[in-house]
């Protein structure tokens, strides 16, 4: 898949290198109608009535194309450029314009605009001096509406997939759960008690009258039960009663006078009663908003729910379908009458995603309350499959998590084994060579976007081999400087490489900052999807990939090259090897070099997923070290089944820990702390490692 990407990602380019540099002045599309064009050009000068016609004209016979139009009015932001819709594209990075620009694009096809020269017209700031004005506050959800319902026409598959799945997401929250009912009931319970107490300690008087009649009011609405599946308790016209009868008890007890209590004494009373009140009255308003939440929503899908019903029944494939059976399914559980709702239990069933598995958690939920065991049953066994299948999901997700950081870990830690196994040497700045790798990426990329922004999708072919260059150089000079001249000297070793890393760290924050962050190519975004719910991110298998051919390379360099003999020769008897005249020195730095080397291989692959810093080095020496020492010191094998078995510890733990409510919060960091006591036990079994070295290691 990866090959496969690089070979789609060299066509585009090949596309963009072949097309004109220049775009000239777009016409508006032709399959765009004309007369929509031209409506929606007359709004600069458009009444309510001329506006709510095009509105009218866009939802009968307009497409997707318009939408960024849409989206720029409604944010200002749309232009009439000689008559010409235009909108501001994405900053762009123009070095002979003076840096980042805004480019001017077509509003219908999104091409470039070009100036009387010829040349495209771009702006360091936009000029709204051109812009059709936005339409009035009270107009906007009705545009927000049209928007919508055209985005599920995109032609884009994805894009259109997208904004359909959306609409599944909006069934859910047709349904206000019990939950949310139960809190709300039992704060009203919990009112009309305090209120009851209250006016028996009030003195007869306005003040008592005015709270007298709350309680009765605040538990009558608590009272019965659902007769449909959507129906709340209480409904929006008892909670439009209870906001008025608060509000008029609130108003009528602050206009009391100073006699009334203000104080508790023996109960409750005065500010405390306007505590309540104030608090009830807010829970009321926030039980009112969900149930107009719950209305609009009801609204869109059946607007929403022809429209997807006839795509439906077209032909549909690519990432569209399922969305779109999942769409309609989620619309039908909510709208359908009891056979569609049964169908659409068994299709979520079937379909078993994370969003398919909400909405049936919630009729599950919406359900208990009325008597229809044979849809009961339907939804508990379809929600039972859905978590099973989502189980399964978070397992392959947790296993792919564990691998990706294992190959991390396996890079940094075949530089650190490599040069630990042959001198000794305890190198606690091996995570600065890995930062000095990241930086390097970062101004290989930087340098593609400035001076060749039609081959960005291609700076990691340059930032591979520079990086790896600019850690073993660093790390040349530092074994050359200090490290050589303390070999057999752990301890202190361990403190000048200490040192070192200061250095580096200070060095970097001085030139770079605190944090910046690497732009991946673009055919590295977003992920892939081999199953319902089943994506893996790009980056990380490329970083897998990545791992795999740097274990390949290493393997090959350390058995099959003379280099390779060289160090294991050193490595097992330097003595014997200075005796056969192998410049031990020679290959000391060598391996020392290419080590460091190795760590700046890591620094390429982690900015992709994480951002830089300084002190990001900092993140994965302790447990780089830890692989090498539960590997075995100068083993490439051990290094390997160490770094995924952390990997797969650490993974798995914070999984597992996730799953327990009181301990949720934390469960990276006692994972972390489990797998560290784990690693202690294991090395009093095993003080060698998986893989005991040979050698002068070992006698030591």
């Amino acid at each position: 898949m990866i090959c496969k990407a690089f070979v789609n990602c060299m066509a585009a380019l090949l596309l963009a290198l072949a097309a004109p540099a220049v775009c000239r002045a777009a016409e508006p599309d032709s399959s765009v109608p004309t007369e929509i064009v031209q409506a929606i050009t007359k709004l600069k000068d458009a009444d309510e009535v001329g506006r709510r016609a095009t509105y009218e004209l866009i939802s009968a016979k307009g497409d997707a194309r318009l939408i960024p139009a849409l989206k720029a009015y409604k944010d200002g932001g749309l232009l009439l450029v000689d008559n010409h819709l235009a909108i501001y594209g994405a900053r762009v990075n123009v070095p002979e314009q003076g840096g980042m620009v805004l480019p001017l694009q077509d509003a219908i096809n999104g091409s470039l605009i070009n100036g009387t020269d010829g040349k495209p017209l771009y702006f360091l700031k936009p000029d709204l001096s051109q812009a059709i004005k936005a339409p009035p506050r009270p107009e906007r959800p009705q545009l927000l509406d049209l928007i919508a319902s055209l985005s599920l026409l995109d032609p884009d598959p994805v894009l259109r997939a997208q904004s359909i799945r959306e609409v599944g997401e909006r069934a859910g929250r047709a349904f206000v759960t019990s939950e949310t009912q139960r809190q709300f009931q039992d704060k009203l319970t919990a009112a009309a008690a305090k209120l009851d107490t209250a006016v028996s300690r009030l003195p007869a008087g306005a003040a008592a009258d005015a709270l007298r009649p709350l309680p009765p009011l605040l538990r009558q609405a608590t009272v019965g039960r659902p007769a449909k599946l959507l129906d709340v308790i209480p409904d929006a016209p008892t909670t439009a009663r209870l906001i008025a009868s608060l509000s008029a008890a609130e108003t009528s007890y602050k206009a009391q006078p100073a006699s009334v209590p203000t104080t508790q004494s023996a109960g409750v009373a005065g500010s405390d009663t306007l505590a309540i009140l104030g608090d009830t009255l807010a829970a009321a308003r926030a039980h009112s908003d969900e149930l107009e939440l719950q209305q609009k929503v009801l609204e869109d899908l059946t607007k929403y729910a022809p429209v997807l019903k006839r795509q439906l029944g077209g032909k549909s494939s690519g990432p569209v379908a399922p969305a779109l059976e999942e769409a309609v399914a989620s619309v039908d559980l909510v709208l359908g009458d009891r056979p569609a709702r049964l169908a659409a239990v068994d299709k979520l069933g079937h379909m078993a995603t994370n969003r398919a598995a909400n909405i049936l958690r919630k009729f599950a939920d919406a359900l208990r309350s009325l008597a229809d065991p044979e849809l009961q049953q339907a939804a508990d066994k379809a929600l039972a499959k859905a978590d099973r299948y989502q189980a399964q999901v978070r397992f392959i997700q947790d296993t792919f998590a564990s691998i990706s950081l294992g190959s991390i870990l396996i890079l940094l830690a075949l530089g650190l084994s490599i040069i630990f196994g042959l001198m000794g040497v305890i190198n606690m700045a091996h995570g600065e060579f890995m930062m000095v790798g990241a930086f390097t990426t970062y101004l290989v990329c930087e340098a593609f976007k400035r001076w060749a922004p039609g081959a960005f999708d291609w700076y990691l072919v340059a930032a591979i081999p520079a990086a790896f260059l600019a850690s073993a150089l660093i790390g040349l000079l530092c074994e050359w400087a200090v490290v050589r001249h303390l070999y057999n000297r752990p301890l202190e070793t361990l403190l000048a490489t200490w040192g070192i890393s200061l250095i580096l760290i200070q060095a970097a924050r001085v030139k770079f900052g605190d944090t910046l962050s690497v732009t991946p190519p673009k055919w590295m975004e977003g992920g892939m999807e081999f199953a319902a719910d089943l994506v893996f991110p790009r980056n990380r298998l490329f970083i897998i990939a990545f791992c795999l051919a740097c274990i390949a390379i290493v393997y090959f360099i350390v058995n099959r090259t003379k280099l390779g003999l060289l160090i294991r020769a050193t490595s097992q008897n330097r003595e014997m090897a200075e005796t056969l005249g192998i410049a031990t020195r020679r290959v000391d730095a060598i391996t020392f070099a290419f080590g460091a080397g190795l760590a700046g291989l890591a620094g390429v692959v982690v900015p992709l997923y994480n951002k830089i810093n300084p002190q990001i080095g900092q993140e994965y020496i302790v447990d780089s070290f830890m692989v090498v020492v539960v590997g075995g010191v100068g083993k490439l094998a051990g290094a390997i089944i160490a770094g995924l078995g952390l990997g797969f510890a650490n993974k798995y733990l914070e999984s597992l820990l996730g799953m327990l409510p009181s301990i949720s919060s934390g469960s990276s960091v006692i994972g972390k702390v489990l797998v560290l006591v784990f690693i202690v036990a294991f090395l009093q079994r095993r003080p060698a490692g998986l893989f005991p070295p040979r050698g002068r290691l070992a006698d030591a």
